[in-house]
């Protein structure tokens, strides 16, 4: 949390004052001794502009520069949406998925996102001509939440 502070340019003061609680408070939860929730979790994504799923699998997974890797792209954040959309189509038919589908599904999409990532030079070129910066976490919901609405009026698959 301090490394995405910093890379913002933010002090402990202004993520304080943001998720709207004293500064030692904001402190302790920075050191990790206070408490994590996910409403405090959520507040400082917000306030941060980063990926709040990134922050947590990066803890869970003992990679710390997940989260810093991925607050401008939104990669967790973005796969958890697609997943969130994906399970309120299917509801309790994902019980019936697979789980050497799933594997195989994910290890295929991670072999492509590899792919792109592997061709470098190629991918730098076309990264730098279409970049438009990076996108605000509120804005990648809200561009979820037209794509959902846009998508309502279809029919649900079955």
């Amino acid at each position: 949390m301090r490394a995405i502070r910093k890379k913002r340019g933010m002090t402990a003061s202004d993520i304080a004052a943001a998720l709207e609680m004293p500064l030692r408070t904001y402190q302790e939860f920075e050191s990790g001794r206070g408490p994590l929730t996910h409403k405090r979790l959520f507040a400082f994504a917000e306030a941060t502009d980063c990926d709040p799923f990134a922050l947590l699998l990066g803890a869970i997974f003992g990679q710390a520069d997940l989260a810093i890797d991925c607050a401008d792209t939104k990669f967790c954040m973005i796969m958890m949406m697609y997943f969130e959309d994906f399970a309120r189509d299917r509801g309790g038919d994902i019980a019936y998925l697979d789980p050497p589908n799933l594997a195989g599904g994910f290890d295929r999409l991670f072999k492509d996102f590899g792919a792109l990532l592997d061709d470098r030079e190629r991918f730098l070129q076309n990264w730098l001509a279409n970049r438009t910066g990076s996108i605000a976490l509120s804005a990648l919901r809200q561009r979820m939440v037209n794509r959902r609405d846009r998508k309502a009026g279809e029919p649900r698959k079955e």
